[in-house]
């Protein structure tokens, strides 16, 4: 055992999986212990359970598939029967007073944060395997490394989004996929149809990563691979009996079947405003094109800009690497497929650049990534070979610095600064009013005496505990004459800027923003407080400072500022 232990710690993969856990780990008590969390769009601690519950119940529907969520209902088992057990009766109002206590929050989101720390992990160990098929050994260590170091996922590596979950499933199903390419085995089939579904129960826009690529590869595969033609039957066998047990897992699974009326309208919701309402560009070739621009121009958030030439070489050396081998070629070719599905049949239909709507394409790069370090590091020439090996380990030191901003920003939250700034302020009977969603705010005391306002109805709100819900005008503030307004930039700053043109340069405002934007009352008010005119004085900032770290961008609740406004008059 200890010879094994030994042997495994002397590997380069060892460390690469150990630097990866290390990476991943600050975020795992971001904002805990807490009844709430703030990892934007999160499914835990609050909405795993309820989203798995809507999925099945008859004409009910929730945002999100229901796959990850059975997976964490299930390892917080222990903590769902501890709730239940201590709940006063089970009454559906004494069940969610019970659950919503600090300590059952804290254990599902603690639980949910280690699932996606393990399943980020098992993604750069499925892409490590994917390049490792057609490409070879030190490929696939490269690009395993390369996803280690990949800023963006190792933020959703440590969160309860499901951009991390998603990913793994699919890299799992490339993986087989590439491995059927390969190998024409049709057994391999299965694991893709598994995977598959998985990932596409997990989150729906995992479709875009399939939906060109698998056909796309396919039709390449039969054209220039003699040996795959010569099996065309069993293959086409195979590939009929698991898509259509894939069809009839994926439809089981999201509930179209037990629940088509629900389905239905998850489906409608999906369509309409879950993406419609958010779009944040044109619809038109002007704003395709400034999309595909942004995509190239953010490239920097997840690997540093001179990783680019990495993917170009990779992808150059497909044809020189493999000319002899058309089966690795095609296969080589399902990585850039998969980026290039996912951005024609989500991002541009969509009409979204958010750091989590890019990153399958970071993800699916690696390879390439992978491909040109393992051809520049075994060169003949000694002086290529260190010189590339320098120029590698000069990158790799540029992306840790990149993901430690992301550890820095996590662990120097501004919300803690404010919490103790709120701490050593507070009289015992001092009123508090906290405006904005829980994912934005410090976590708020639980005194009794403070408030959390918002445009949101009281029913789409999650509950704290000591903290009432109130659906109250802003411009009131001055009757309820809470001493504290606590106020996060982030929600806040629509209300603040000039309306913007309808649309510019391809860009438009997302229909959920210009809400806000021609909300004229709510809008003077918050302009008037900012200006100190409502009789409240701006008393405290919370501002990120990255110090020599590098700051973060795109993401909406890491790195932002928080207001604390004072009455200005005892």
């Amino acid at each position: 055992m200890k010879g094994r232990l030994f042997k495994a710690v002397r590997t380069p993969l060892f460390w690469i999986i150990l630097v990866s856990v290390a990476l991943r780990l600050p975020g795992l008590t971001w904002g805990l212990p807490a009844s709430d969390g703030w990892d934007d769009d999160g499914v835990a601690p609050r909405n795993f359970l309820v989203g798995l519950a809507q999925t099945y119940i008859p004409g009910s529907y929730f945002t999100y598939p229901p796959l990850h969520m059975l997976w964490l209902a299930l390892l917080s088992a222990p903590g769902v029967v501890l709730a239940l057990l201590h709940a006063p009766t089970l009454n559906q109002h004494d069940v969610i007073g019970q659950f919503i206590h600090v300590p059952y929050m804290t254990f599902f989101a603690i639980t949910a944060r280690i699932l996606s720390i393990v399943m980020s992990v098992g993604t750069l160990l499925f892409i490590g395997q994917l390049t490792e098929t057609f490409a070879g050994r030190k490929a696939g260590l490269y690009a395993a490394a390369a996803c280690a170091l990949d800023a963006p996922l190792v933020y959703y590596g440590q969160v309860t989004n499901l951009d991390g979950p998603y990913l793994f499933w699919a890299s799992l199903a490339l993986w087989g996929w590439v491995k059927f390419l390969v190998e024409r085995q049709p057994r391999h089939l299965r694991w893709v149809a598994l995977a598959s579904v998985a990932a596409i129960t997990t989150k729906d826009q995992a479709y875009a990563v399939f939906l060109l690529a698998l056909p796309i590869s396919l039709v390449l595969w039969f054209s220039v691979d003699r040996k795959a033609r010569q099996s065309w039957a069993p293959i086409a066998r195979s590939l009929t009996l698991w898509a259509t047990l894939a069809g009839g897992g994926l439809l089981l699974i999201d509930g179209a079947i037990t629940n088509p009326s629900g389905f239905s309208k998850r489906l409608a919701f999906l369509l309409g405003p879950a993406s419609q309402d958010y779009t944040s560009y044109t619809a038109n070739l002007e704003g395709r094109f400034r999309l595909l621009a942004d995509m190239v121009l953010q490239f920097p958030r997840f690997y540093p800009a001179v990783t680019g030439l990495l993917i170009v070489m990779g992808v150059a050396l497909i044809w020189r690497q493999f000319r002899n081998d058309p089966a690795k070629q095609v296969a080589a070719l399902v990585p850039a497929l998969a980026a290039l599905s996912f951005t024609v049949c989500f991002n541009l239909l969509a009409l979204r650049s958010d750091n989590r709507f890019l990153l399958p394409q970071s993800v699916f790069v690696a390879p390439y990534i992978g491909m040109a370090a393992a051809w520049l590091t075994t060169r003949h020439s000694w002086k290529v070979r260190y010189a590339a090996g320098a120029g590698l380990a000069t990158i790799a030191c540029l992306a840790v610095y990149q993901c430690l901003g992301i550890d820095a920003a996590l662990i120097n939250d501004p919300r803690y600064d404010m919490e103790r700034w709120v701490a050593a302020h507070m009289q015992p009977n001092d009123y508090i009013e906290a405006y904005g969603r829980n994912a934005f705010l410090p976590r708020l005391p639980d005194t009794g005496n403070v408030a959390r306002l918002d445009i949101n109805p009281l029913k789409r709100r999650n509950p704290l505990p000591g903290v009432t819900e109130k659906l109250a005008p802003f411009d009131q503030v001055e009757a309820r004459d809470p001493r504290f307004l606590i106020i996060p930039d982030f929600w806040v700053a629509d209300y603040l800027r000039a309306v913007p043109p309808e649309s510019l340069n391809g860009r438009k405002t997302p229909r959920v923003a210009e809400t806000t934007l021609h909300d004229t009352d709510n809008r003077a008010f918050f302009q008037k407080l900012f200006a100190g005119e409502y009789g409240y004085r701006l008393a405290h900032v919370s501002r990120y400072a990255p110090g020599p770290w590098p700051a973060v961008e795109g993401f909406e609740s890491l790195g932002q500022t928080v207001y604390l406004f004072e009455r200005a008059t005892p």
